[in-house]
């Protein structure tokens, strides 16, 4: 079979695989063997670095994907939004599977934030397809900059905060409906957006969650809570016919070493460098978007 262009790579020449990179793949065999398909290295580079940050805090997975989608590599952003939601799916549940999920999700908060979230996923992709099809998507920019901006300023005022955790010893008890609502908010954000799940789902359980929770514990459960709002909204689009599945495929090969890269090491990376340095990249992503 002749190899297929990547027609989604519009602002990067077409890069082959570094060798020694792709003998660490598992599929590397594969792919280094078959004319099936040209690949643009770049795109797996980045997905392993996003993958990184899913692992390592939780957040990336469409707060630093989708806008790397669209400003360096040309994706419209319905698509890039779409296969994000599938990619994120999948790297997450890795995330969970290696963070241990038998011993580090707390799924009686999970539960109560997926009352909310999933029907808000279902009811956001049924807005977003109808607005694709009448072909009404130039807002999804500004709801996409709205979103990574706000992700920015929550981890960078995270960071900027070394007390805080001492100042959660004195919240008040969180009221019964935060959670559903919550869990509303940051599933229709997801499904229009696909930003959300990790920051806005973080802040949420810090909230819900009893003082002194370890962060890891926080962000396998964060981690667990995106992954069916994330599968619904993906699959949604993918039968609307707005997942690039190809795109997908590479970007799985980056991500999928890089979120059990980050898992496994999430025990010794200080989190508030992690957040620092997150909310500078995110940053930048939302000014990138604006003047792209």
């Amino acid at each position: 079979m002749a190899p297929r262009n990547v027609s989604f790579v519009t602002r990067l020449d077409y890069i082959r695989f570094f060798p020694i990179f792709l003998d660490l793949l598992p599929v590397s065999y594969f792919l280094r063997h078959t004319d099936w398909v040209d690949v643009n290295s770049a795109i797996v580079i980045a997905a392993l670095i996003v993958g990184l940050l899913v692992g390592l805090t939780g957040v990336g997975a469409g707060a630093a994907m989708t806008p790397i989608l669209v400003s360096f590599f040309g994706v419209p952003l319905p698509t890039a939004i779409a296969t994000d939601l599938l990619f994120a799916t999948i790297t997450k549940a890795v995330g969970v599977a290696a963070h241990g999920k038998s011993g580090s999700v707390n799924w009686q908060l999970t539960k109560k934030l997926w009352a909310g979230s999933i029907p808000a996923v279902l009811l956001g992709s049924m807005f977003l397809v109808g607005f694709v099809v009448a072909g009404h998507t130039h807002w999804l920019t500004l709801l996409l900059v709205a979103f990574v901006a706000f992700t920015s300023f929550s981890l960078l005022q995270r960071a900027l905060r070394p007390n805080q955790t001492a100042r959660l010893i004195h919240k008040s008890k969180a009221p019964r409906w935060l959670a559903p609502i919550g869990g509303a908010g940051v599933g229709l954000g997801v499904s229009l957006t696909s930003v959300g799940a990790g920051v806005l789902g973080m802040a949420l359980l810090v909230r819900l969650s009893p003082d002194n929770t370890p962060p890891q514990r926080l962000v396998a459960t964060d981690l667990l809570h995106a992954i069916p709002i994330a599968l619904i909204g993906g699959t949604s689009y993918a039968i609307s016919g707005l997942v690039d599945f190809e795109l997908l495929l590479w970007l799985l090969i980056g991500s999928i070493p890089g979120v059990i890269l980050g898992a496994l090491s999430s025990k010794w990376i200080p989190p508030r460098a992690l957040n620092l340095t997150l909310g500078l990249v995110l940053a930048t992503m939302a000014v990138v978007l604006v003047l792209g």
